[in-house]
């Protein structure tokens, strides 16, 4: 569906009035919440994904989407933003995606974030 569709038909306002809400809704479907920006940071965004069992082709097109989403990005390590220390791994399933790496992902910068105690760095 187009992207105008499902804003009309599934994007409804969080019920707090800040932001918005979607459902996954039926067979098949991949989509990505945008991130925002936060007080010191970038607060994460999220690609989700529905898989009926037994959807062979969707199956495979949520793999490949995912494999270009680990290719494309910059991989995450959580950090103490006081002190400045950096996790020795990098995150599994956490990506940054070049362009927010690079405004948000610096030691230096504000960092990336996904909850207010959770931060991240894209430098080792």
């Amino acid at each position: 569906m187009s992207e105008s569709v499902f804003q009309r038909d599934y994007v409804v306002r969080h019920p707090s009035g800040q932001g918005w809400v979607y459902a996954i809704v039926g067979a098949g479907l991949a989509s990505l919440v945008r991130s925002r920006s936060d007080d010191d940071g970038l607060r994460n965004g999220e690609l989700r994904a529905s898989v009926p069992e037994g959807d062979s082709r969707t199956a495979e097109y949520i793999r490949e989407l995912m494999r270009v989403v680990r290719t494309g990005g910059r991989g995450v390590f959580a950090i103490d933003p006081m002190t400045k220390n950096v996790a020795p791994r990098a995150e599994r399933n956490l990506v940054a995606w070049p362009d927010a790496a690079s405004h948000f992902g610096a030691k230096d910068a504000p960092l990336l974030t996904n909850g207010p105690t959770a931060w991240f760095t894209v430098e080792r």
